[in-house]
Formats: structure tokens, sequence, C-alpha cells
């Protein structure tokens, strides 16, 4: 077999084992039928249950009497990736510091393939918007504040990459957030060092966010502040801004001993 083609069968091989371990991870008490993983993966029962095989020699997957569920092998990584990129007990002080100072909410979002998971969020006493992001929420690189400071952070060919990835789930929930806004922004944010979310979103609401660099200097989290518009007009955010470059260097500075040194 031809080196291009077998490369290929494997790569495809992995992307669907990947698609199963999401699955399972989604519901990680549940036990999951043969049928059922068939079903969500789209995948013929065959090729789930030859996928499976492997990924129980591996320990990834465990078979129980109900189904699959997750293996130890998994529990480790996952312990393992946790150290980096749960960083929410890290990050609650630096928020709490924040939302006290500006009265208004802080925000902690953490990069995972080409989208923004809100991982902590400490609230201030001003008013809020009850559509403000909650600890939760998933959005793709580039739609929000902390979404877009991270997305300008990445060089320019994964900036790329995430706007076309990302560009059919944005038609839909984030349609103002065009490719060619993105762009814009992704310059802008570059330029300005900061990112701004002025009501794109959510009407009234204003948001500023400064990316979070690991030990190599990859992006990998986000501070944000996010207020009704009134309270982030573009006199008060150099003081907002500051104070999330403050806490952010501060994340930084505690993440670097727990970052194991590339080989």
């Amino acid at each position: 077999m031809p080196i291009a083609v077998e490369s290929e069968s494997s790569l495809r091989t992995l992307s669907r084992a990947s698609a199963l371990l999401q699955h399972l991870a989604g519901a990680p008490m549940r036990c999951w039928r043969l049928t059922d993983l068939a079903v969500a993966s789209g995948l013929h029962k065959a090729t789930v249950h030859r996928l499976l095989g492997g990924l129980m020699a591996e320990g990834l997957v465990q078979s129980l009497p109900g189904g699959y569920t997750l293996g130890p092998q998994a529990w480790l990584i996952g312990r393992a990736a946790a150290q980096r990129f749960d960083l929410s007990g890290f990050a609650t002080p630096l928020l709490r510091r924040v939302a006290q100072e500006t009265g208004d909410v802080a925000l902690l979002g953490v990069m995972i393939g080409h989208h923004v998971h809100c991982m902590a969020r400490e609230e201030g006493d001003s008013p809020i918007l009850p559509t403000s992001i909650r600890v939760g929420a998933i959005r793709p690189l580039g739609c929000g504040a902390h979404a877009l400071a991270l997305l300008a952070a990445l060089p320019a060919a994964e900036v790329e990459r995430a706007i076309t990835v990302t560009a059919p789930e944005r038609v839909g929930r984030y349609a103002p957030i065009t490719d060619d806004y993105l762009r814009r922004s992704v310059v802008e944010t570059q330029a300005q060092g900061y990112a701004v979310n002025e009501g794109v979103i959510v009407s009234g609401m204003t948001a500023v966010a400064v990316a979070v660099r690991d030990s190599w200097g990859r992006p990998i989290a986000a501070l944000s502040c996010s207020a009704i518009s009134e309270r982030l007009l573009p006199e008060r955010r150099p003081f907002v801004v500051a104070l999330l470059r403050q806490e952010a260097g501060r994340l930084e500075a505690m993440l670097r001993p727990a970052t194991v040194e590339a080989i």
C-alpha cells in the first residue's frame, strides 16, 4: 500500500476513534450501547465494534454489563491534561479581584480546539444583563471578547483555519460575526493588544479581554470583563484592560512551574 494511502487510512481511523471517545466523554457516567454509539457517530456498527476493541486494548474504553464507558487510561490522560487546561482553581482569586475592582463580571475562557469554554465566572456588584455568558458556555473562536482575544493570539495560518472551520456554526447563532468581520477584528485586536466585543452578540453589552499564554507562548485561555455598555465606554477600558493584563500575568506565572518543559 502506498505510504500516502496508508497515512490517510490511519488518520481516518484515529479521527473515528477520537469521535467515539468524545461521545463517551460527553456522558461519562452513562454506559453506551453499541447501537447508540453507532447512531451518534454515524458509523456502521461493525466499525464501532472494531474501534472499541482497539480502545479497550489500550485501556481507554471499558466494557460493562450495560455497555461501554471510558476506561482507567482515559482518566489518567484526563488528569494529566487537567493540569494544563483546568485553570478554574488558579483563576478564581484573579477573577474575583477583577470583579471587585470593576464591579462587573469577570470570566475565564479556555481554548479547546476551535472553541472557547467558559470555565469560571465572578460577579461584581453592578447590574449585568441576564444573557451574559455563563460557566459551561461554549463559543467558536472569535465569538465574544474572550474568544476573539484567543483567535487573535494565534499564528496567521491558524487564524484562517479557525475561521474556515467555524464558518458553518457562525452562520446560524452568530450571523453578524462573518469571516470578514473576524479578519478585521483580529487585526484591530492585535494592534491594540486586547479584544473588544461591543454589542455584536448581545445588544447593550460590551466586553474586553486579554489572552493568557502557557510556558511555550501558546494562547491557552483568556480573561475578560463584561458589563452593560454604559459601564465599558472607551474612556474606562484602559483601566479595565490594565487589571486584566495584571491578572493574566499572575496566571501565566502560576502556570510555569506546573508546565513540563519540552524535550
